[in-house]
């Protein structure tokens, strides 16, 4: 019996040791749940009754304990979920399935909305009877947010790519096989998605490029740089070709493996073409260009040419012109010898008389047009000869004060000033860069031009100015009587005379200013009004500052 009660009580002592550890236990678990604050986790009656809260709960729905046991769950449910019966619905299914899982938005106590991840599990007791439910829910609406922000940013980029229409983008596998297809590689290639998407996207390319290996080139450039870029010539579904920009980005996971490439195409067929022209037009330019410049070394060497002639000439001519002059001084002699002979008292009379008419008539006529001749002759030659030595002569070019020349021009021109009546003005001018006596011929020459063509029946005037561009241009403003129209377009050249019924030159002065002033590197041209005046505008060498004519 002793034995007997010994067993007993040890076994006695045994359960109650069980009893107490299967006790803490729960209270262990009970602490567990009821500390737990990142989950709701509660539990229900068989008809839906919240009977235990958790602090998690409390946390994530706003309810308290007293204010939540005892009510329906259904409470936690939108309206929406609770027109369709949505609370019943997890209920039957939990029982019928032992547990059920949902995400969807709840409400908490306050009216806010949040997206939930819900457990529910039946609870059965030794003979599978329903006890209730264990229900347990977590906050997922960060992560909801996150989710739905990538959704729509993934929506975005789906639709800018599908509405681009100027580019062809999309996808390949490793293999090169196409996997999507954009509006705009539709509108360029030629294919629709259903005809395209699983293909290889070599069937874009030249039988040239084909053979040459060319796509598989590309990719394998893209994979082993990351990118790869190229252009030339694609062809469409319809066999045309054309012109293509493309770039090829080889996509990898964060593991580093290769996913695929994306594609980018745009048809820049149009951009070739006038890239093309432009490059046809530039070689006809520079042919162009070649040409003009050996036509200007032809004429340069033709005007060389012509200058050594017209010296030559001008030098030749001087002789007989010489004699000439010779001539008629000994044409006054023999004239004055015979009028000597006739006064002779042996000579008849009418004989005398007729005789000295004729000397002092016809013969001294003849001898002062052959003298006047002989001048004008020499004034051509001697025009020749500087117009011949303008292109012969080496300028010095140094810094030249213009003011001083031009001032010093009008001074020697006094005579022909107050003859004139004129009023010259002589306004601050540069210095520049030129030949000093090859500036000053120009400046002679177009104001004495200016002079002789000013209007008897007003005051001329004179005016020399010049702006303030580098190079400066210089004007010589005149209110004379204007160049007439028929020779405007000839005024540079020699032996043109502007003004025909005045005092006529050799003909070579502006054509000679034209030839100093293309040698300084400038140009020349002019303004005219019949009845008003002309002003010569031209530019010689560039402007020197005054450092630089110091230094």
């Amino acid at each position: 019996m002793s034995g007997v009660d010994g067993a007993n009580s040890s076994s006695t002592g045994e359960t109650a040791a069980g009893v107490a550890t299967l006790r803490d236990v729960n209270n262990a678990f009970r602490l567990l749940v009821d500390t737990t604050t990142d989950y709701a986790i509660f539990l229900l009656d068989p008809q839906g009754h919240v009977r235990t809260w958790n602090a998690g709960a409390q946390r994530l729905k706003g309810y308290r304990a007293d204010e939540i046991v005892g009510q329906h769950f259904s409470i936690f449910y939108p309206p929406d979920a609770l027109e369709r019966n949505w609370p019943a619905k997890e209920l039957e299914l939990a029982a019928l399935e032992g547990r059920f899982e949902d995400e969807g938005w709840r409400v908490r106590k306050d009216g806010r909305w949040f997206w939930a991840n819900v457990v529910i599990t039946a609870l059965r007791d030794e003979i599978g009877n329903l006890v209730g439910f264990g229900k347990v829910s977590r906050d997922l609406t960060e992560r909801k947010r996150a989710e739905e922000q990538l959704r729509e940013s993934e929506e975005r980029f789906r639709l800018i790519i599908d509405s681009t229409v100027d580019y062809g983008i999309f996808m390949l596998d490793p293999e090169g096989r196409i996997e999507s297809w954009n509006e705009g590689a539709q509108r360029i290639k030629g294919y629709t998605a259903d005809e395209i998407i699983g293909r290889h996207f070599s069937i874009f390319y030249t039988p040239e490029a084909l053979a040459s290996g060319w796509p598989a080139h590309e990719l394998k450039e893209a994979a082993r740089v990351g990118r790869f870029e190229d252009e030339g010539l694609r062809v469409r579904k319809d066999g045309s070709r054309f012109w293509a920009n493309v770039i090829i980005a080889a996509l990898r996971g964060a593991d580093g493996v290769l996913r695929g490439y994306s594609k980018v195409t745009r048809d820049i067929s149009e951009r070739k073409a006038h890239e093309d022209r432009i490059e046809r037009l530039a070689g006809e330019l520079r042919q162009r260009v070649a040409d003009l410049d050996a036509a200007n070394s032809e004429l340069a060497q033709k005007n060389a040419e012509n200058e050594s002639f017209v010296y030559s000439v001008s030098h030749d001519l001087r002789s007989p012109l010489v004699n000439l002059q010779g001539f008629s001084q000994e044409l006054m002699l023999t004239s004055s010898d015979l009028k000597t002979m006739l006064a002779d008292a042996a000579v008849p009379p009418p004989i005398r008389d007729k005789g000295i008419a004729l000397v002092d008539g016809e013969l001294r006529e003849s001898i002062n047009f052959i003298g006047k001749a002989v001048a004008h002759l020499s004034n051509i030659i001697d025009g020749l000869l500087r117009l011949s030595r303008v292109g012969r002569v080496e300028y010095q070019f140094a810094p030249v004060d213009l003011t001083e020349v031009v001032t010093d021009i009008v001074r020697a021109m006094h005579s022909t000033v107050s003859r004139s009546g004129a009023q010259v003005t002589v306004h601050h001018l540069p210095v520049v860069l030129a030949d000093r006596n090859a500036a000053g011929q120009v400046f002679a020459n177009i104001i004495g031009n200016a002079l002789k063509s000013l209007d008897a029946g007003r005051r001329g005037t004179v005016d020399i100015s010049a702006t303030e561009d580098d190079p400066p241009v210089f004007a010589i403003r005149d209110n004379g009587v204007g160049i007439p129209e028929e020779y405007r377009s000839k005024i540079f050249r020699v032996f043109q005379h502007v003004h025909t019924t005045r005092t006529r030159g050799e003909g070579m002065g502006l054509a000679i200013v034209w030839r100093i002033i293309e040698r300084h590197g400038g140009r020349i041209w002019f303004e005219s009004t019949a009845g008003e005046g002309t002003t010569f505008f031209f530019t010689l060498g560039g402007r020197v500052h005054a450092h630089s004519a110091s230094s």
